[in-house]
């Protein structure tokens, strides 16, 4: 789901619902067929169908979400977790009943023998869980190991109805190879397209992909566009091509603010995505400390995007390094995505106030959020600013393109250097910008206990994921990109 519609609270929340949907119709559909079919058979058969949609799952995902991944958000998300979640849940779910009905042989053992088999089912799901998450998607992605649990579960039921089920059984051995066999083979890259790195993990999908340069004619040029992709949402670019833009502009919109800082001063970086504004910036003389949360992208952005060899890399969350940490800093820049997605836990005024306590007086705070401002896409931005402005801070934001949907939005805060913080917005006028005092008496202050981001960006989301989807489809039918929505 993350590649077309990221993983917000909204995708989590669908996922979690859905399953507990399906395992509670399932739970009822088994507890009626154990009192209805008495042996063994019947639970053979439903595991044998529930091994094969675990199967198919990672390729019926595919198909549907072609279909419905760039339509309306909420029931998008919806309608393609039924198709291909529901049925191997629902079909699972029915295991656990019949498994009670077969074991047991008189009504005073049923509750102790339903006991032992719902507590060995959590204890499973534990174990599967952390192996899972921490070991197994990290490792081998997503599609092998779904694959493999199939065939493990399908296995032993199918042996035990070979003779009174073999036209089955050679079906899901077909079924069961093609999927191996899917999986393993490649398919043909686009010319010039090089996909350098690919893995599932903590964030979601990591990409690290190398597109050729094109000149103006169509041709291709010299030097190579690489690019980070987070749940297939553009999240570092460097160019080597000598006369094209290097990395993402706001970079230099931070750069240029920060001319007049003197070198050696020291700066937290949280979020390091490439590692383009920690070069950078290490290489201006500052001392730059980073914080990411996902060790895989540290590896890539020393790997493949030449991370400066100064920069000081911890793998932590930013609000408990923050919290945490025991030095203090002149400038913290937060510079954090998950695919379009900002963590709402690090932009409420609590965040904003542990900030400010590792903050050196006069020191400042920068964001880099998305370019959307104004009217309901640009709720979840004014937040931030307003919740910026709630902890103390004078702000001034900064687009970095005159077109909200291919901006930036740049926020630059210092503490307290009047009783009352005013919230500024620049507008350009050539390569000159003035600021004017922006309105945020209708928004809403962020807190800890209130954490609504997702909800107030959800319009912002949403369009930064249709023009991604948009712009790479149309380049694939161009023959020049990559096919990441395929």
């Amino acid at each position: 789901l993350a590649p077309y519609f990221g993983s917000s609270l909204y995708v989590w929340a669908t996922v979690l619902a859905i399953t507990l949907g399906g395992l509670a119709l399932g739970y009822f559909l088994g507890g009626v067929l154990s009192y209805r079919k008495k042996g063994p058979e019947v639970l053979y058969y439903v595991m044998i169908v529930a091994s094969l949609l675990v199967i198919l799952m990672p390729f019926i995902s595919k198909f549907v979400l072609e279909f419905i991944g760039n339509r309306a958000l909420i029931p998008s998300i919806i309608v393609s977790s039924l198709l291909f979640l529901l049925p191997p849940v629902f079909m699972m779910g029915m295991v656990s009943p019949l498994i009670i009905r077969n074991i047991t042989t008189d009504a005073e053992q049923a509750g102790k023998v339903a006991g032992a088999v719902y507590a060995i089912s959590t204890v499973g799901g534990i174990i599967a869980t952390f192996l899972t998450g921490f070991y197994i998607i990290p490792t081998f992605g997503l599609t092998m190991p779904s694959i493999i649990t199939g065939i493990v579960l399908g296995i032993i039921p199918l042996l035990l109805v070979l003779r009174k089920f073999m036209f089955g059984a050679l079906v899901w051995v077909g079924i069961a190879g093609w999927a191996f066999w899917k999986n393993t083979r490649l398919d043909a890259d686009v010319p010039g397209v090089k996909v350098q790195y690919m893995s599932e993990g903590l964030l979601g999908q990591l990409m690290i992909v190398d597109y050729p340069n094109y000149n103006k004619d169509g041709s291709v040029g010299e030097g190579i566009n690489r690019m980070m992709f987070v749940n297939r949402i553009t999240q570092t670019v460097y160019n080597d091509r000598v006369d094209s833009m290097k990395y993402f502009s706001y970079i230099d919109y931070i750069l240029t603010e920060l001319e007049d800082e003197s070198p050696g001063k020291k700066v937290l970086l949280c979020g390091l995505g490439g590692g383009s504004l920690a070069t950078e910036l290490a290489q201006k003389g500052f001392q730059v400390d980073a914080c990411e949360l996902d060790a895989r992208i540290v590896y890539t952005a020393r790997t493949f995007f030449r991370l400066d060899s100064r920069v000081n890399v911890y793998v932590d969350d930013a609000r408990h390094f923050i919290r945490t940490a025991s030095e203090a800093y002149d400038i913290i820049v937060l510079d954090m995505f998950k695919g379009e997605e900002n963590p709402a836990h690090c932009f409420s005024v609590e965040a904003f106030d542990d900030m400010e306590n590792i903050l050196v007086p006069g020191g400042m705070i920068i964001i880099n959020g998305n370019g959307f401002i104004n009217g309901d896409r640009g709720k979840g931005m004014r937040a931030v600013a307003k919740s910026f402005a709630a902890a103390g801070f004078d702000v001034d934001l900064v687009p970095t393109y005159i077109r909200e949907d291919w901006s930036n939005l740049v926020f630059f805060g210092r503490a307290k250097r009047s009783p009352q913080p005013v919230v500024r917005i620049a507008k350009w006028e050539g390569d000159d910008k003035s600021f004017t005092e922006l309105n945020l008496d209708e928004d809403v202050v962020m807190r800890d206990d209130r954490p609504v981001l997702d909800q107030l960006n959800l319009l912002a989301y949403v369009n930064w994921r249709k023009d991604a989807i948009t712009y790479f489809n149309n380049e694939l039918q161009r023959g020049r990109r990559f096919p990441v929505f395929k």
